[in-house]
C-alpha cells in the first residue's frame, strides 16, 4: 500500500472526507478570486460549481464528507489519553474546532436557504449581506478554514519522496491562494456596494430576488442556534471523556518504561507509547503525528513485548514496507500494559549531548585551549556492506544514543559525526584541566557503555563493535564557518588533526584509546613513570609523547585535582 494511504480504516475515511472536503474549499477559494476580474465571472463560475456540489451525487458526497471527517475526528480527539502534542497538531485541533463554530451562519443562510426557503443565493446577494460589516469575520473564517487544511496536507504528504521538491511551489500557492480569494473578495464586495447605491435597477433587482422572509429568517437562525449548541456538546462530551478518563487512571494501576539512553517513566496503563513519551517529556520522532503512516515513531521491544496485542493490519503493513523484525513495533500502535524496555529507533530532533555555541566571540571567531576527542568505530565500512540501510541506520542511532549520554554527561560538546565515527571537545565551560579529566571519564564511560550496546545488538552483528579513541589538547579556533545558510560553530586546527591522527594510531598501537602526556599530565593522571612513548605525528614540528590504553575502561574512575602551576589560572 502506498504511503500516502496506510493508517487504520478509520484514519483513511477521515482522510477521504477531508481531501473531499479540501477539493470543496479550494473550488470555492478560487471562485472568490474571480472577484478581481469582475462580479460577472465570479457569478458564471458560481453557477457551474453549485451545479456539481448541488447535486444530488454532489450534496450526498459533501454532506457525507462532513458527517464522517467532523464525526471521526471527535471521536480521535476522545480518545485521547494526553493532551500534550507538537505544536503543529494543536493548531489544527483547535482551527479544527473553531471551524464549525464560525461557518455555521454562513452555510445557514446560502446553502440551508436554497434547500429549506428555496431562496436563492447569487453573489450579489451573499456580499451584500457581508460587505463590508462582516468582511472581518468572512476573512478570518477564509483564513482558518486554509489553515487547518494546509497543516494536514502539508504532514500528510510529507510522507512522499517528491513532496520536498515540490514544496516551494507548494508553498507558494498555499500563500498565494488565500491572498487572491481575499482580494477577489474585497473587490466584489466594493463592485456589489457601488453597484447597488448608483443604479436603480440593480436595488429592483435585489428586491425582486427570492430571499427568505422574516419566518424563514427566524428558522435559519433557529437551526443554525442547533447546529453550534450541538458541536459545543459534542466537543463538550469528547473533552469530558478525556478528563474522566485521566482522573480514573489517576488512582489505577502503573508500569514502568524503560528507554535505552534514557530515562524510566512511571506511567497508568492505557496511552500509546507515543502518547506516555510525549506526557514524560521523553523525545520520540514523530512525522505523521501518530496514525500508523510513517515508520519514525518505531521502537525496538527489548523486554515486554510478549504483554503486548499483535500487531494491527496498518501497522503490520507500514513496517512490513521498511522490512522490520519481528521486535521492532510503532510507538503510535501498542498500547503497554505491563513494564515495558524500549529502544527507539529514529534519533527526535532534539538529541541528546548535542549543544550549541552560546558565546559571541566563538561565533566570530576565537582561539581558546580545549581537549578533542577524536573516536572511531574499527570495520564498520566492512559491515555496512553486508547490511540493509535500515540496519545500518538503526545499529549507528543505537551506538550513538549511547555515547553521546556519555559525552554530554561530562560536560563534551560534539562537534560533528563523520559517518561511523564522531569528534568532541570538552573544557568549553570548565577550562583545559577540567576539560581534559571530563575527556578521560568521557572515554571510559563511552567502553562501558559499549558492552551495553553490543549486548543490545547482538543479535544484529556478527561480532561486536570495536572503537579507536584519541585525545589530545591544545589551542584550536572555535568559530561559525560555512556557507551563510549553513554554517555551524565547530573547531579547526593543529591540535584537532593532531587528536584525529592519534585516533588512528590505536590501529597501529593495538589498543582502545590513545592520549597524548599533555592531556594526562592536565588531568593528574600522571604516575606512567617511562610508559610514555614518542611518535611523529604528521602535521606537528616535534615528536608527541603519547600514552597508549588497552581499554578506555583502564582510565581511573577517580582523577586526582590536578595542581596548577605557579601562577597559572586553576581552570
Amino acid at each position: 500500500m502506498h504511503v500516502l494511504f496506510r493508517g487504520p480504516t478509520l484514519q483513511r475515511l477521515r482522510l477521504a472526507a477531508g481531501l473531499v472536503l479540501f477539493v470543496f474549499v479550494l473550488t470555492h477559494f478560487l471562485n472568490h478570486a474571480l472577484g478581481i476580474v469582475g462580479l460577472e465571472a465570479m457569478e458564471a463560475a458560481r453557477v457551474w460549481r453549485t451545479a456539481l456540489t448541488r447535486s444530488l451525487v454532489g450534496s450526498a458526497l459533501l454532506w457525507g464528507a462532513v458527517a464522517v471527517h467532523v464525526g471521526l475526528a471527535l471521536l480521535r480527539l476522545a480518545q485521547r489519553r494526553v493532551l500534550r502534542m507538537p505544536p503543529w497538531e494543536l493548531v489544527q485541533i483547535a482551527t479544527g474546532l473553531a471551524i464549525p463554530f464560525l461557518v455555521a451562519e454562513h452555510i445557514g443562510f446560502t446553502r440551508l436557504a436554497t434547500t429549506l426557503t428555496g431562496a436563492s443565493d447569487p453573489y450579489v446577494f451573499v456580499l451584500y449581506g457581508l460587505w463590508p460589516g462582516k468582511a472581518l469575520m468572512q476573512t478570518v473564517l477564509l483564513l482558518i478554514v486554509w489553515i487547518h487544511a494546509c497543516i494536514g496536507l502539508h504532514y500528510w504528504l510529507g510522507l512522499t519522496t517528491w513532496y520536498r521538491t515540490l514544496a516551494p511551489l507548494l508553498l507558494a500557492l498555499a500563500v498565494a491562494i488565500p491572498l487572491l480569494s481575499v482580494a477577489g473578495f474585497v473587490a466584489a464586495g466594493k463592485e456589489v456596494a457601488l453597484l447597488l447605491s448608483d443604479s436603480a435597477d440593480a436595488r429592483d433587482m435585489l428586491a425582486q430576488a427570492r430571499r427568505p422572509g422574516a419566518a424563514d429568517v427566524a428558522t435559519l437562525r433557529t437551526i443554525i442556534a442547533v447546529i453550534e449548541w450541538s458541536m459545543a456538546a459534542l466537543v463538550g462530551f469528547a473533552l469530558a471523556v478525556i478528563a474522566a478518563r485521566r482522573l480514573r487512571q489517576l488512582g489505577g494501576p502503573r508500569i514502568d518504561v524503560a528507554y535505552a539512553a534514557g530515562p524510566i517513566v512511571r506511567t497508568p496503563k492505557g496511552p500509546t507509547l507515543l502518547e506516555i513519551s510525549r506526557s514524560s517529556g521523553v523525545p520520540h520522532a514523530s512525522i505523521c503525528g501518530g496514525r500508523a503512516r510513517c515508520s519514525t515513531c518505531r521502537v525496538r521491544i527489548d523486554r515486554g513485548g510478549d504483554a503486548l496485542t499483535p500487531a494491527g493490519m496498518a501497522e503490520a503493513t507500514t513496517l512490513g514496507s521498511i522490512g522490520a523484525p519481528s521486535d521492532v513495533r510503532l510507538a503510535c500502535q501498542i498500547r503497554p500494559h505491563a513494564a515495558l524496555a524500549v529502544t527507539r529507533l529514529v534519533q527526535p530532533d532534539a538529541g541528546a549531548g548535542l549543544r550549541i555555541a552560546t558565546n559571541r566571540d566563538e561565533i566570530k571567531g576565537m582561539e581558546r585551549t580545549l581537549a578533542v576527542m577524536f573516536l572511531d568505530v574499527r570495520g564498520f565500512t566492512s559491515l555496512s556492506e553486508r547490511r540493509l540501510p535500515y540496519d545500518i541506520v538503526f545499529i549507528l542511532n543505537s551506538f550513538f544514543a549511547s555515547i553521546g549520554g556519555a559525552i554530554a554527561r561530562e560536560g563534551g560538546w560534539i562537534d560533528k559525526y563523520l559517518g561511523d565515527g564522531l569528534m568532541a571537545v570538552f573544557g568549553r565551560e570548565t577550562g583545559k584541566r577540567r576539560g581534559c579529566r571530563a575527556a578521560l571519564r568521557a572515554a571510559r564511560a563511552i567502553d562501558l557503555a559499549l558492552d551495553d550496546v553490543n549486548a543490545r545488538l547482538s543479535t544484529e552483528l556478527a561480532e561486536p563493535l570495536r572503537i579507536g579513541i584519541g585525545i589530545h589538547v591544545g589551542k584550536i579556533v572555535v568559530g561559525r564557518i560555512g556557507h551563510p545558510e549553513t554554517a555551524t560553530v565547530t573547531v579547526i586546527g593543529r591540535t584537532v588533526n593532531a587528536a584525529s591522527r592519534l585516533e588512528s594510531l590505536t590501529k597501529e598501537k593495538a589498543c582502545q584509546l590513545i592520549v597524548s602526556r599533555e592531556v594526562a599530565e592536565l588531568a593528574g593522571w600522571s604516575s606512567h613513570g617511562d610508559t610514555y612513548q614518542s611518535v611523529q605525528v604528521r602535521g606537528l614540528d616535534e615528536p608527541l609523547d603519547i600514552l597508549t590504553v588497552a581499554r578506555a575502561r583502564d582510565v581511573p574512575a577517580t582523577l586526582p585535582e590536578p595542581a596548577a602551576p605557579p601562577g597559572a589560572p586553576s581552570g
